[in-house]
């Protein structure tokens, strides 16, 4: 029976370093909601090589609303996910970036051993990861992709469904870390 965790949180809370830490350490499949959207910016050329990661991130942000509008459906990325897990047979996924209800509600619908986890930081934490990644980065940007994700996709109501909450807003990443195995421990992975 497959087992998957779902990821969700606010921009630069620490989903990426979950992701890549339960796929390093306890053999999890990396799928990200980005990388279909991705993918799909490729196949309409959209994305602009000179394009700041700032810009890139708001470029996949449309195309992914968009996306969701043209199918009338916001789940239309995660059910690419689920196809590519059953498809696949992958027994340990965790997936990043869930953002609406229907995503959630979707992958509880066929996957038996599904957890949502909300990774969690406060915004001056966040605002400085997102800063080392991209320079030009600002907070004002930042706060507007939060309201952004938070009332027009439902992010906000996603992260109360959450099943466990990781608050990551120390520094360095062995909090981090262990944080992760104790909820391993309990999921019994």
């Amino acid at each position: 029976m497959p087992l998957v965790v779902g990821l969700t949180g606010l921009a630069s809370s620490g989903k990426g370093e979950v992701s890549t830490y339960l796929s390093t350490k306890y053999d999890f499949k990396k799928l990200v909601f980005s990388d279909v959207v991705r993918e799909e910016a490729r196949k309409r050329n959209l994305l602009i090589d000179t394009a700041s990661s700032e810009q890139q991130k708001y470029i996949l942000s449309r195309l992914g609303e968009n996306m969701r509008k043209e199918s009338g459906r916001w789940d239309i990325l995660a059910e690419k996910l689920v196809e590519k897990i059953r498809a696949q047979e992958i027994e340990r996924s965790v997936v990043d970036g869930f953002r609406s209800v229907e995503e959630v509600s979707l992958f509880r619908k066929n996957f038996e051993r599904f957890y949502l986890v909300l990774v969690n930081a406060d915004e001056g934490i966040r605002f400085l990861r997102r800063k080392a990644e991209d320079p030009v980065a600002t907070i004002e940007n930042l706060r507007k992709r939060d309201n952004e994700n938070i009332e027009f996709m439902g992010l906000g109501k996603v992260m109360k469904m959450a099943d466990f909450t990781i608050y990551n807003n120390e520094q360095g990443v062995g909090h981090l870390y262990q944080k992760v195995d104790e909820l391993m421990q309990r999921i019994n992975v």
